[in-house]
């Protein structure tokens, strides 16, 4: 019966196993089909795009011969080599999660036997072909994929010559002058060119597109652009309010001025800037005007755009509605000449854009294209040259410092813009006239781009301070919030302002780019390389990567800092635990916190942490030799934290120096001295050498005080009264009680020693002065003399005296008056 049941359980046993293995059997096989279906589909796909993409590349690659390529095409090329690029980067991120899930059930089905090892089933065998065929495709479309990126970059950078070699070409050579004969003829013959049509089409456009505007249509846009318009005026009237021209200031500084002026500015092209967005979207909106006519508007409005703006500035900041506001304290003639010619420019910059855009729309000729160039280049740079006159800046009264730095900077380049501006006029004189309009327009805008920069840096300067200052119902609530004292607003404003100047910078480097020739799209590609990551030999690099590393870890120390500020002051203390193990718990806590923090950070940033080890393994060589006493003291301080011979607060003696334990660190021990400075005492000094704590297990101290009596005092009198006044101290113990010892018999007056135990030793040196008040007090009452050191003064005999004369110490002056 017992074999049958023994029989009967090793059958069921086998069943069991061969159920188990058929299910795993039929798992495995359906993910495997699962897969083989899924990798099927996106294998087709992917042959299909890697057919499209050769196909592309293959047409780009004709492209590069091609001499007729405008801006455009260049930008189109681009457009469509990045396209390539994305989407072969996207099918890789779709197949590395195939890759993924094969690998990983190859691994399930563990290696292969050995010859001498029971061979697979027959099954098995065919799941782990189908797995490794599929994953050897998989990988053959990754590396195809991968391969599709150097080639695109490749061609990229071929285009991306070519570019700059047509641009060097284009804006360094050498035309006709512009006083030759053929470049004037060619200027003026519109009939039967494309001016003939496009002023046609102008006429035909101003006759007819009131009638095709569907006002319907446009009135939404009219409320927008008039909603937004008003909501930006309550903002202006709130700020100028704040921050405007305020009557009781008679002399305001420099940033308030600025920012006065930027609020006035502001407000005074409100209306005209409207009006013009107006327009614009009117006509965009309603899609009436051909794309020539379109083009020409746009630039007429743009054009318009410049010269409010620059109206408006140059009334805010030189007219004022009160002179003692005006940014810089002109002479009237001077500022209204610096007016006008802040207006002519930025004329001048209109003018430039409408016949630019005029030239291309109607394809103009060369010639008409040069004389554009050559009279918008010249009259800008004589225009400059004017507004740099010495005699125009001719400041009066007190100069604000910040105005000396700019017109200190301003002279060092003034001369420099002047002889530059010659330059280019005389350049174009002589038939370098792309350069000369190249140059000169390009300066100007630079030299705009940083002044609007350094405006908005004053402005954030100046509202930063006023809100962070107290004055201001949000700077108050801001500083409730924040818990923040003066020098905590004033830290929160200086990373404002760093924080936002760091912007305009880079905005101020990627402004500058633009305006010298850099297409958007190769800098927003070089933007987003930089962003999401480029190779340097093996290392990646990727700024996204290391901002959000760079998050992880102050955020990680944020929380390490709150949950042990937490830990020390609400939960550690109700536990009752000696101050000493809670300085120690809350040290450890910030240890741990700040390895999680640099773990969280290294790994968020893509850092291999093996590599990290490797080279930390190779460092600690290096450790071992050269930062011996670094690594001494950090184990010294570790030590320290945790065996805990000294803590927090303790009354420590170390050499010469005494004081109590302020704050123990990892390399070193700060100990604060009775006079208030502060000791730094290396951790293995504290470890290795001899050192006093008084406060090392408690606080309990004992206290000596020497007294000295005469000789015809009653010692145990003396014994009496110093027990008395000792016992009676509050600060004394009773237990031990307090005891005195008869020292010794001294050369003036015999010697007593008080000995007490004190609560606590810090309080030693008070303990002791009021025993000795005390025993003062109470040896005069009860006639005990405190003698003072005797001596005896023996005269030798001298010649013609009988004998020698014996004197006391206590009567020598009265002795030697008598002699």
């Amino acid at each position: 019966m017992n074999i049958l049941n023994a029989m009967f359980q090793k059958t069921l046993f086998i069943a069991h196993i061969c159920v188990a293995s058929v299910l795993l059997i039929i798992i495995v096989s359906a993910n495997v089909s699962a897969n083989v279906s899924a990798s099927g589909d996106l294998r087709r796909n992917f042959d299909e795009a890697m057919a499209t993409w050769e196909l592309e590349l293959y047409e780009k690659t004709q492209d590069l011969d091609n001499k007729n390529l405008s801006q455009s095409d260049f930008e189109n090329i681009r457009d469509d080599l990045d396209r390539v690029r994305m989407q072969s980067r996207g099918f890789i991120s779709r197949l590395q999660p195939i890759q993924n899930q094969l690998t990983k059930q190859l691994k399930g089905l563990g290696p292969e036997p050995e010859q001498n090892q029971t061979p697979e089933t027959e099954q098995i065998v065919t799941i782990r072909q189908n797995l490794e065929t599929e994953l050897s495709i998989v990988n053959s479309q990754i590396k195809q994929a991968e391969l599709i990126s150097p080639r695109v970059d490749e061609l990229v950078g071929r285009f991306n010559r070519i570019e700059r070699q047509r641009f060097v070409d284009e804006v360094f050579s050498r035309g006709p002058v512009p006083v030759s004969r053929s470049l004037w003829g060619e200027v003026f013959e519109l009939s039967g060119t494309d001016w003939e049509a496009f002023l046609v089409q102008l006429e035909l456009a101003q006759s007819t597109v009131g009638g095709q505007i569907e006002w319907e249509e446009v009135i939404p846009l009219w409320v927008i652009v008039l909603a937004a318009a008003f909501v930006v005026s309550l903002i202006l009237r709130v700020m100028r309010r704040r921050y405007g021209v305020q009557s009781d200031v008679i002399d305001p500084d420099y940033h308030k001025r600025v920012l006065a002026a930027s609020l006035n500015a502001l407000k005074r092209a409100l209306i005209p800037v409207t009006f013009l967005t107006l327009v614009a979207g009117t006509f965009v909106w309603s899609n009436v005007l051909d794309p020539e006519i379109e083009q020409m508007v746009k630039a007429v409005i743009l054009g318009l755009l410049f010269i409010t703006i620059a109206e408006a500035i140059t009334k805010a900041t030189l007219f004022p509605d009160r002179s003692s506001w005006r940014v810089l304290d002109m002479a009237i003639p001077s500022a209204q000449q610096v007016r006008v010619i802040a207006i002519i420019i930025a004329f001048t910059f209109a003018a430039d854009l409408l016949i630019r855009v005029l030239n291309d729309v109607v394809h103009a000729s060369a010639s008409q294209h040069l004389l554009g160039k050559f009279f918008t280049a010249t009259t800008m740079a004589v225009l400059v040259i004017l507004l740099h006159r010495k005699s125009l800046w001719n400041l009066a009264g007190d100069i604000p410092e910040e105005i000396s730095r700019v017109s200190r900077l301003w002279s060092r380049f003034r001369v420099t813009i002047v002889a530059f501006m010659s330059a280019m006029i005389a350049a174009a004189f002589i038939g370098f006239i792309p350069m000369a309009h190249f140059a000169v327009f390009n300066l100007v805008a630079t030299l705009e781009l940083f002044l609007l920069l350094l405006l908005v840096h004053v402005i954030v300067h100046e509202v930063a301070h006023y809100e962070l200052s107290g004055e201001a119902d949000i700077g108050r609530s801001l500083r409730n919030v924040l818990s923040l004292d003066d020098d905590g607003a004033d830290r929160l404003g200086f990373w404002i302002v760093l924080c936002v100047g760091c912007g305009l910078i880079l905005l101020g480097v990627i402004g500058t780019l633009l305006i010298w020739g850099m297409s958007a799209q190769r800098l927003f590609g070089i933007i987003q390389t930089a962003l999401t990551g480029f190779k340097i030999g093996e290392v990646r690099i990727s700024f996204i990567d290391i901002a959000v590393a760079g998050i992880l870890f102050i955020g990680m120390l944020a929380l390490t800092k709150v949950f042990a500020n937490v830990l020390d002051e609400r939960l550690l203390p109700k536990t009752k635990l000696d101050a000493g193990v809670r300085n120690a718990i809350k040290a450890s806590v910030g240890y741990a916190g700040l390895g999680l923090a640099v773990l969280i950070g290294v790994s968020a940033a893509g850092l291999d942490l093996s590599n990290i080890a490797i080279v930390a393994g190779a460092l600690s060589v290096g450790i071992g030799f050269g930062l011996q006493s670094i690594v001494n003291n950090f184990v010294s301080g570790l030590i320290l934290i945790f065996e805990r011979p000294i803590k927090q607060g303790d009354w420590v003696v170390v050499g010469n120096e005494e004081g109590h334990v302020k704050k123990i660190k990892v390399r070193a021990t700060e100990i604060e001295t009775f006079d208030r400075a502060s000791v730094i005492i290396p951790n293995s000094d504290l470890i290795s050498g001899t050192m006093k704590n008084w406060t090392h297990k408690s606080k309990l101290g004992r206290l000596e005080v020497r007294i000295g009596v005469s000789y015809d005092s009653d010692e145990e009198k003396v014994r009496e009264i110093l027990t008395k006044i000792a016992t009676e101290h509050p600060g004394v113990l009773a237990r031990p009680e307090p005891y005195v010892l008869f020292m010794d018999f001294g050369a003036s007056s015999l010697d007593f020693e008080l000995r007490c135990f004190l609560k606590d030793v810090e309080n030693k040196m008070s303990v002791a002065s009021d025993l000795r008040f005390s025993i003062r007090k109470a040896f005069q009452h009860e006639g005990i003399e405190i003698p003072f050191p005797q001596q005896d003064i023996y005269i030798k005999q001298a010649p013609g005296v009988s004998k020698s004369i014996d004197v006391s110490a206590e009567d020598t002056e009265d002795k030697k008056k008598d002699t």
